[in-house]
């Protein structure tokens, strides 16, 4: 136990007290530029000269579901505020990362835009594009930086405080139950953050800790297998935490086969596909995290810094809440035409100046639970 929490600390780190330790610095304005900017536009305000036609490469990390549609949303709003994005993907490979980061460089990219295959190997990456001066943004796991570099910018999801939240809620509806755990993709930062959450939450309310199994890498085919062992292995359970939605469904798939109808199954991601389920119950809880904001934010900071205009380099979006049956109109759509619809009504929070100012109103609170964080990876 202790062994596996030495190696999610250092992780989770990457995630949660590093990041939110960071002074929240707005970057440097370009060298060429003679704009000073109080406060954020709206994106859909800046589309100006000096954004429309710049070429960005956006760097997937892999081709799972959520990446999938973090590309499509990337590339859409991207084209709505008159940037030319190419997507290559790295496979989860981080010397492919470091290739493609290396291939947009020679084919001229403006601004490079990063997912990382795995946050020990994303170094190269930003040393890379910070010697050819070109400007390099990541979005979820905080990568690792050599001395002397550093990002453009970044924004994340707080992927400890999801586990922590789903954790909760399965605490306070389901105080007896034995947890089983199955993570996401290991070594980019963010399943080491759902793993350590969720087991806080369930330290907290004095429960046992989860049951660890493989990783599905985010992926329902992966899942399919785990969740037939665990019930072929005859282990006594009562929640499963899939690390996200498309892990949820490869277990759904094998638990309504086998005919499996006693067990409580939670979430991570919120992905629109899910909502029915979530309605119905068949899926009892989880927690947001939509590619399309992501994409959207990341977007709005590369148009800040072409416009020569501060932004929080480095920017935590706050988990907003448990989505369950009950509140899921509120959630944010994942799919590309329903999230552009509802961007353009303003009918979810979607301006990176919100953003920001939730952050930095947020970081007292944020500290605070990286301090309950760290007390708990020591003493386990």
């Amino acid at each position: 136990m202790k062994k596996l929490f030495a190696i999610l600390m250092a992780l989770a780190m990457l995630l949660g007290v590093a990041a939110c330790a960071a002074t929240p610095a707005a970057t440097e304005k370009p060298a060429d530029s003679t704009v000073a900017a109080e406060s954020a536009p709206a994106a859909a305000d800046a589309v100006v000269d000096n954004v429309t036609g710049k070429l960005v490469y956006f760097i997937n990390a892999g081709p799972d579901d959520y990446y999938a549609q973090f590309g499509d949303a990337f590339k859409a709003i991207g084209a709505e505020v008159g940037l030319t994005v190419k997507e290559l993907n790295s496979d989860y490979n981080p010397e492919q990362e470091l290739a493609n980061v290396q291939d947009a460089i020679t084919a001229g990219a403006d601004a490079i835009a990063v997912i990382t295959a795995g946050a020990a190997g994303s170094a190269e990456s930003i040393a890379a594009a910070n010697a050819a001066g070109v400007p390099i943004f990541f979005i979820a796991g905080k990568p690792e930086l050599k001395p002397g570099t550093d990002l453009t910018g970044h924004v994340t999801d707080n992927f400890v405080i999801m586990g922590y939240l789903v954790g909760k809620w399965v605490a306070e509806n389901y105080p007896d139950a034995q947890c089983v755990n199955i993570p996401g993709f290991l070594g980019q930062g963010p399943a080491e953050g759902e793993i350590v959450g969720f087991d806080l939450a369930l330290a907290e309310a004095g429960m046992k800790p989860a049951i660890l199994t493989k990783s599905s890498e985010w992926q329902r085919t992966l899942a399919i297998p785990i969740a037939q062992d665990l019930i072929a292995s005859g282990t006594e359970f009562d929640v499963v935490f899939c690390c996200n939605e498309e892990t949820y469904f490869g277990v759904k798939q094998v638990f309504d086969e086998l005919g499996v109808t006693d067990k409580v199954l939670v979430s991570n991601n919120g992905k629109d596909d899910a909502w029915p389920d979530l309605i119905s119950g068949a899926l009892a809880a989880t927690v947001p995290n939509p590619p399309s904001l992501n994409a959207d934010i990341c977007i709005q900071q590369i148009i800040r810094y072409f416009n020569g205009e501060e932004f929080v380099q480095y920017l935590q979006i706050m988990p907003p809440f448990v989505l369950t049956g009950e509140n899921v109109g509120q959630a944010i759509p994942w799919t590309v035409s329903d999230y552009l619809a509802g961007r353009a009504a303003n009918t979810f929070q979607w301006n990176l100046a919100d953003y920001e100012a939730a952050y930095l109103a947020n970081m007292d609170e944020f500290a605070a639970f990286d301090a309950k964080l760290a007390e708990y990876l020591a003493a386990n």
